[in-house]
């Protein structure tokens, strides 16, 4: 990969758009959580993070369509959910993205 392909262009009022490699869930994941922060919150630097956050996003998605369409409980499924969400939240979390009283070090 190429240090060109990593370069996201700022639209006009200083929102990212999101990177052309993205699926159409992480992009409109993308879309509202940099839609939600002033321009300017979310700098290069952070893409990587926020990329993560997108994915993870899409997965915990996924994982909890399954889990409702199970007749019954399949354990390593919820083990997975939880794991994910888990690490959905610190991404949050590192990205500042949960409200003040939610920013605990629990």
């Amino acid at each position: 990969m190429s240090d060109h392909s990593r370069i996201v262009p700022f639209p006009q009022d200083g929102r990212p758009p999101p990177p052309e490699h993205l699926s159409l869930e992480e992009a409109e994941t993308w879309k509202a959580t940099v839609g939600a922060r002033k321009a300017g919150f979310f700098g290069p630097e952070i893409f990587p993070l926020l990329e993560a956050y997108c994915a993870t996003a899409m997965i915990c998605d996924r994982i909890a369509a399954q889990l409702r369409e199970l007749d019954e409980i399949d354990h390593e499924a919820y083990e997975s959910y939880d794991r994910m969400t888990r690490s959905l939240a610190d991404l949050a979390k590192a990205l500042c993205l949960l409200p003040e009283g939610e920013r605990t070090d629990a």
